[in-house]
């Protein structure tokens, strides 16, 4: 049986400074998994890249508004509110 899956929950996701229903991005590279807060204004730049033809900014919008887990365009930042985290994920312990 295959198992080409990777289950993504735990506390790990809100001690790192995810909330539920924030929009994400995933890399997947060679060796690699990245996962960011997805910034609400790129995906204009996804949309028209993608866009075989005409793209109305104006229908964008609306989309954006009604997206499941309702996306916030608020230009070059996604709303979120974090707790402060319990540890830093990019600290090295010295032992």
């Amino acid at each position: 049986m295959r198992h080409d899956y990777i289950p993504l929950q735990g506390d790990w996701l809100s001690q790192a400074g995810f909330t539920p229903g924030m929009p994400i991005k995933i890399r997947v590279m060679p060796d690699c998994i990245v996962i960011t807060a997805q910034n609400s204004r790129e995906l204009f730049g996804c949309a028209e890249g993608l866009s075989a033809a005409h793209f109305s900014k104006k229908k964008m919008d609306l989309w954006i508004k009604t997206f499941p887990g309702a996306l916030n365009d608020t230009g070059d930042l996604p709303v979120i509110r974090r707790e402060k985290p319990r540890y830093d994920c990019l600290k090295r312990s010295h032992d």
